[in-house]
């Protein structure tokens, strides 16, 4: 079976993909990958490459709307429903959504209860710096601001102002900046921040309480599969509200700023109720098992094998 996994608008539904689409070409399936436009494929997606000319699919898996396109060389379209997805043009015969019903588009808590179902699994890629290994007595904190260059992305100043928000809980803070950046903070932080690289996201969270982001959906999937409670800031992202509508997390509209005092006392006071309240710790531990119940990427790719054959 030929199979083509496409996220032409964003790398990061591509790389969300990774494990579904290995999966399928250890299954033996003949899979191709496209993204964005120039993108070359990440070598995180070993296995696959690019469709060359007069390829043709038999089956596309897309995170675009617009999939439709795909389906006129005669192959079959499954939409797949990134967590940062808003409902835009009806619903597609199939759908695969790689949240736990929780925390899945629509009204009620099931969301969409017919769509497929595939566990991402965590990323334990990396190992930490060794003075982030040692034992440590206080409870952790991680800032993700997001990737550089993303609308979403927190500001320098917004960083400092959730970082004063969680030092004054008596906790231990670890912020994910490039090295590149930190250079631009200097020491406005101040000694109780210590630092990680983006990429050992995974690590980081498996030592973590709560993490603080901007909402995107590689860091909320990531924290919700190890039960790490989540505060999101931003303006747009709906993954703060899916959070907070199940208890597991709170959401900031990034926007609303006001003094500088006031934020960061509304801010201190979210990140201690996520922290002490006992009923988001709670709630996102149930959140990391239900994440733990759905189906293997291995067992997915039988399910597309199902979906072809018919």
């Amino acid at each position: 079976m030929r199979v083509l996994f496409t996220a032409r608008h964003s790398v990061s539904h591509l790389l969300a993909m990774t494990a579904a689409a290995q999966a399928c070409a250890a299954a033996g399936h003949e899979v191709r990958t496209a993204g964005p436009p120039g993108t070359p494929v990440s070598a995180a997606l070993r296995g696959t490459s690019p469709p060359g000319p007069g390829w043709h699919p038999d089956l596309v898996v897309s995170a675009e709307d617009g999939a439709a396109a795909e389906s006129r060389r005669g192959a079959r379209v499954v939409r797949w429903t990134p967590l940062d997805h808003r409902s835009a043009d009806g619903p597609a015969p199939v759908r695969i959504d790689p949240c736990p019903p929780g925390l899945r588009d629509g009204a009620d808590a099931g969301g969409e209860a017919d769509a497929l179902s595939v566990r991402q699994p965590t990323c334990h890629a990396g190992q930490l710096p060794y003075q982030l290994r040692e034992p440590h007595h206080l409870l952790r904190v991680c800032l993700r601001p997001g990737p550089s260059g993303s609308p979403q992305s927190w500001s320098p100043e917004r960083l400092l102002l959730v970082a004063r928000a969680a030092r004054g809980l008596d906790v231990e803070v670890i912020a994910l900046v490039p090295a590149a950046e930190r250079a631009r903070l200097g020491d406005a932080l101040g000694p109780q921040v210590r630092f990680a690289e983006p990429e050992l996201l995974g690590p980081v969270l498996a030592t973590c309480v709560a993490v603080a982001h901007e909402g995107g959906p590689d860091v909320t999937l990531e924290a919700a599969a190890h039960g790490v409670t989540q505060l999101v800031i931003s303006d747009a992202r709906p993954a703060g509200d899916r959070l907070d509508r199940i208890g597991a997390g709170r959401r900031l509209v990034a926007a609303e700023e006001p003094r500088e005092t006031e934020s960061s006392l509304r801010l201190r006071r979210h990140l201690a109720d996520l922290l002490y309240g006992g009923r988001a710790l709670a709630t996102a531990q149930r959140l990391r098992s239900a994440i733990a119940a759905l189906p293997s990427p291995e067992a997915f790719a039988g399910r597309l094998e199902d979906l072809a054959a018919r």
